[in-house]
């Protein structure tokens, strides 16, 4: 992948993939396979980012905090 997918469109795909396991009658296990690593790749990705923010939004706390 050469350009960065947002959050959002990552979070959209993932959702996708949860509600085409919802919607199946009979999983095709291949495809099934392919979209159950997908998902994780995606998790993987967005569990990442927001851990991202999270220590971002601690050092501009920590930063304010101590200059008051």
């Amino acid at each position: 992948m050469t350009a960065k997918k947002s959050f959002a469109k990552d979070f959209e795909e993932l959702e996708h993939i949860t509600q085409w396991f919802d919607s199946q009658d009979q999983l095709d296990l291949d495809l099934g396979l392919k979209q159950f690593e997908r998902g994780l790749e995606l998790a993987s990705q967005l569990k990442k980012k927001l851990s991202e923010v999270e220590n971002k939004v601690e050092e501009i706390k920590q930063k304010f905090s101590s200059a008051t």
